[in-house]
């Protein structure tokens, strides 16, 4: 199935294969990416859980055209260009708030240079973050409490 053909409830959560999180508040953003997610394959294999603990993998991402127009403030400015992707998804078993919780930690552990500005003070740093996680009562408030960040700018 097509990302187009789900009725995802966002907001949506995705899981990398090197344990990343990121995340999307709606289908504009889930649809939007950078050069280099196209180029890495950074979405390849990536489990999408919507607001509803439904899920996804992502089988293969391609690219349908461009995102915005050519000419345009944020390119002025430097930004990179965006492109409007598809994804090719597989269905998977429903996960619970406990689940991605669980995965959610992992990540912040896997990854503990992305949730702390430099070594001094990591550690307390770290534990409220997994501490903000284990607080959402929902797992679409992952995105807001974590701030996670989409691909568009990858």
């Amino acid at each position: 199935m097509k990302t187009s053909e789900v009725d995802f409830r966002f907001p949506v959560i995705g899981f990398t294969t090197d344990e990343d999180i990121w995340g999307w508040p709606d289908l504009d953003t889930l649809t939007k990416c950078g050069s280099m997610t196209l180029k890495d394959r950074m979405q390849d294999g990536m489990e999408l859980i919507d607001a509803d603990g439904r899920r996804w993998r992502v089988l293969s991402v391609t690219r349908t055209g461009r995102a915005g127009p050519l000419l345009s403030l944020a390119r002025l400015l430097g930004a990179p260009p965006q492109s409007r992707i598809e994804h090719e998804l597989e269905a998977l078993e429903p996960v619970s708030l406990k689940e991605v919780q669980a995965r959610a930690r992992a990540s912040i552990k896997a990854h503990p240079e992305f949730w702390s500005e430099g070594e001094e003070g990591r550690d307390a740093e770290l534990r409220n973050r997994l501490a903000d996680v284990d607080g959402v009562t929902t797992i679409g408030s992952l995105l807001e409490t974590l701030g996670l960040d989409t691909f568009e700018s990858y």
